[in-house]
């Protein structure tokens, strides 16, 4: 009966760590990305309303409320983005963190600037942050 037991203990254990790769596998896309809620936020109409980029840079640069949807994710999010070159962002996100990173170098450069000095003040990230937004997918 003993030997029974200690086969069964065996056999179930085996059986679990069976089950919690499985689960580990399936949730490992959903971890290692940022929500995909992101993706239905609409880059153009931002960049495109001086108001609304305004109210987002502001939020960003701790020089006004993150009332806007999502700006307070952003903020928290945008250190993590530019030292890993948006390596957890999903390709709709990429193509907007470019879009938007390339409309406040040419629309708002001192901005900028205050946003590198800001996120990157020891210039670590700036090479291949810039290759990044330079770059395409």
């Amino acid at each position: 009966m003993k030997l029974r037991l200690n086969n069964f203990k065996r056999v179930t254990c085996g059986i679990m760590k069976v089950l919690f790769s499985i689960v580990l596998m399936l949730s490992v896309p959903y971890i290692l990305c940022y929500d995909e809620k992101y993706d239905k936020i609409d880059v153009d109409k931002i960049i495109n309303d001086d108001k609304l980029f305004n109210a987002y840079i502001d939020c960003m640069l701790d020089r006004g409320p993150c009332t806007l949807e999502y700006s307070e994710d952003f903020k928290k999010l945008l250190p993590e983005v530019i030292a890993t070159c948006c390596a957890k962002c999903s390709p709709l996100q990429r193509q907007n963190v470019r879009k938007t990173v390339r409309a406040l170098t040419e629309k708002r450069p001192d901005d900028f600037k205050t946003f590198r000095d800001k996120f990157d003040p020891k210039g670590e990230y700036e090479k291949d942050f810039t290759a990044f937004v330079l770059g395409s997918d």
